[in-house]
């Protein structure tokens, strides 16, 4: 006779809930917008039919002893090692609290850093600080306010994040917050795109993520995996929560869930990375948060002369005001003194006053002037406004010192030494077919920048037809979308972002080998950022400028504010005989896409139609409804799709081949290229081309010595013939 197992009803909240454990990436792509996602072990549901309803009750089996929610309430939590009842409900915080930075890290070591932090670097083999780091973390760690200009790719992040990150843990160590206690808002780090915010969080969370160093016999450091409370119930041992950490980072940015962020601030945080807009919006309904926006310990601006560029960012104005200490002028309404002045304590603050950080690439309003607007005549200015970015900054933010310590190290005419520039001068409708060649030639991971989303929604379809993997990024996209398309961009060696400027200031894109202005930007500091994202720390990169006639001027523009001249940029040397080729291809798949947006046009312009006709409840023409005519275009329209991709599926299919190179006979002819094919010396579908850098294969025209024929018609794409008399 089998034992009737001990069952209890308990209401929802009294369920033992556990939370589960979710990837980064499952949040972005498929659960964005909940909350929390919680699981709970056995537990029965049960339903009922009452008068109100269909009702859930749930049944607990106590047989397996599994504690309700107020049960795990009450009993007290064990630590591992002795199993003694602890004061609090959280495990011990885990942080270094030692490294041997003078032999592990010697250049770091001046600097006095956390433990946790010294870990942090060595685990991400940042041996060595940058020139921007070396000079910028002295000064802040001795409380100066900074403005620092460095190029991009130079570790401005950790230039203020590492200070900041510093003081916070080393304050968390001494005195912990209480567990279940509101954390106040220390750090306040603004940034202009989502992107960049998300990216800034999350290097800074590596800083705090635990890293077990251990120094073995023959003094190599020796990492252990943190164990998980998962891991300690397998092991037999006591199943503790997960503590908090002693530092907290989060990211507030558009886009994503709003409720999802006001409940990680109801928490408490105390690094905080945001966009102007969003956190105004919470600002706007969160008096607590505004408060502590009052009274913070660092303020951040990063990439700040794209966020005080005038009419971009309002809500940036409003913020600033919050963190105002002190008013300029004597202000003598009591009503207004009251209202907006902070009335004086004689408690002393455990914090001083607010310290502030500034950085850019590039802090110089002349090179954000509209390149394609005209030129104004010289003489008196229309206004008498602040002559520079840096006097904007000087009236618009309460610096400490009156005079905040300036470091800049930018490189003369924007450009770092290990970027390799390039330009193509062509027709306007000639610029596909260069940027398909070149995309061709040197395969890699390839960020191509456009001014206009059109553009990039023209050209996609178009890349993808003919086979090159090609992800959009602009304003326009869902954020999730954005952040899927920037992650398959990044796992993918060789692929191609079509970005506007949203993915040109701050990305840090792994290996990024070539960036194409395929539009000239209007802004010289867009054109700065723009080939940041390539030639990072210290790294090789190449840029291409694809120039149109109309667009020469705004070139000359661009580079005589850089103190340059246009011909100072070598030519890009293009094999022109694979042009003619290369047409054919981009002919065939732009009449397949023109024949789909005709198709989808006017599948979405019927079904409108009937939607509105439902709406105000009318009646369509019997003709209208009639579907015999869109069967007969769509049949027309089919068969015609299908003979456009068998046509392009043969063109594609053909190799490319370069002249002088006979593909029945490889191993004669003018070119024998069957050596070099075995030794894989050649492009793949691309014989006779060889397998070379983009920066190696530019040469300038003035260089180019033509001693036979055939170098005659590869480099003018002109065919070469003899005449008789």
């Amino acid at each position: 006779m089998s034992k009737k197992r001990k069952t209890r009803h308990v209401a929802l909240d009294g369920l033992s809930w556990q939370p589960v454990v979710r990837t980064h990436a499952a949040g972005l792509d498929f659960d964005e917008g909940l909350l929390e996602l919680e699981e709970v072990v056995g537990v029965q549901v049960e339903y009922h039919q009452t008068a109100n309803g269909r009702v859930a009750t749930f049944t607990v089996d106590d047989s397996k002893d599994i504690p309700t929610a107020v049960e795990k309430q009450a009993r007290p939590q064990t630590t591992i090692a002795s199993g003694e009842v602890t004061q609090t409900a959280f495990a011990e915080r885990r942080t270094i609290t030692a490294f041997d930075s003078n032999n592990l890290l010697p250049e770091w070591h001046s600097f006095s850093l956390h433990p946790q932090l010294y870990a942090a670097l060595y685990s991400q083999k940042f041996v060595n600080p940058t020139p921007i780091q070396s000079l910028t973390i002295p000064k802040a760690l001795g409380g100066c306010d900074v403005i620092g200009v460095a190029e991009t790719g130079s570790g401005k992040t950790l230039a203020y994040g590492l200070p900041i990150l510093h003081e916070l843990l080393t304050s968390a160590t001494s005195s912990p917050p209480p567990p279940k206690s509101r954390r106040p808002l220390r750090a306040l780090i603004l940034a202009p795109t989502r992107e960049l915010a998300l990216q800034v969080s999350a290097h800074l969370n590596t800083c705090l993520n635990h890293h077990d160093a251990t120094t073995t016999a023959d003094g190599e450091p020796q990492k252990q995996k943190r164990k998980t409370t998962s891991d300690r119930g397998r092991e037999g041992g006591p199943s503790v929560p997960r503590s908090p950490p002693l530092v907290s980072v989060a990211a507030i940015v558009g886009g994503m869930s709003t409720q999802k962020q006001r409940r990680i601030l109801e928490r408490g945080v105390d690094v905080l990375v945001a966009t102007p807009g969003r956190l105004w919006d919470i600002l706007e309904e969160d008096d607590e948060l505004a408060e502590d926006v009052k009274n913070l310990r660092y303020l951040v601006l990063d990439e700040a002369d794209r966020m005080i560029e005038a009419g971009h960012f309002a809500q940036l104005d409003s913020i600033l005001r919050l963190t105002r200490r002190q008013f300029n002028e004597v202000v003598t309404d009591p009503e207004f003194r009251s209202e907006h002045q902070p009335a004086p304590s004689n408690d002393a603050s455990p914090w001083p006053a607010m310290q502030t950080f500034v950085f850019s690439a590039t802090l110089s309003k002349e090179l954000q002037q509209n390149l394609k607007k005209r030129w104004q005549p010289r003489g008196v200015k229309k206004n008498n406004g602040p002559a520079s970015t840096l006097d904007d900054l000087l009236l618009r933010l309460d610096f400490r010192d009156s005079e905040p310590e300036i470091i800049n190290i930018s490189p003369e005419g924007g450009v770092v030494s290990t970027l390799k520039e390039n330009r193509i001068e062509c027709l306007a409708t000639d610029k596909d077919v260069h940027l398909y060649h070149f995309l061709l030639r040197y395969p890699g991971r390839t960020l191509v920048f456009l001014s206009s989303i059109d553009g990039i929604r023209r050209l996609t379809p178009l890349l993808e037809l003919l086979g090159l993997p090609t992800f959009p990024l602009h304003s326009q996209l869902e954020q999730r979308q954005r952040l899927k398309n920037l992650d398959c961009f990044k796992s993918q060696a060789h692929s191609i972002l079509l970005a506007t400027d949203i993915a040109a200031r701050g990305l840090d894109i792994p290996s990024v080998s070539h960036v194409v202005h395929y539009q000239i930007p209007r802004t010289v500091d867009a054109y700065i950022h723009r080939n940041g994202r390539t030639a990072r720390a210290q790294r090789r990169g190449f840029s291409l400028l694809i120039c149109a006639p109309d667009e020469r001027r705004v070139a000359r523009a661009l580079f005589g504010s850089l103190g340059r001249q246009v011909t100072d940029v070598e030519e890009m040397n293009v094999e022109h005989h694979l042009l003619d080729k290369l047409k054919r291809r981009l002919r065939v798949a732009k009449e397949i896409d023109a024949v789909q947006h005709r198709a989808n046009k006017a599948i979405h312009e019927k079904k409108w139609m009937r939607v509105t006709a439902d709406a105000l409840d009318v009646e369509l023409d019997s003709d209208y409804l009639s579907d015999n005519g869109a069967d007969r275009s769509s049949r027309v329209r089919d068969s015609r799709l299908v003979r456009l991709r068998a046509d392009l599926k043969e063109l594609l299919s053909q190799p490319l081949v370069a002249r002088g190179v006979s593909t029945r006979y490889i191993t004669y002819g003018s070119r024998p290229v069957a050596p070099a094919i075995l030794a894989g010396e050649y492009q793949e579908g691309m014989i006779g081309v060889e397998k070379t850098d983009a920066s190696a294969n530019a040469v300038p025209l003035k260089e180019k010595v033509v001693t036979n024929a055939v170098e005659f018609e590869e480099w003018t794409g002109i065919q070469h013939c003899t005449m008789s008399a």
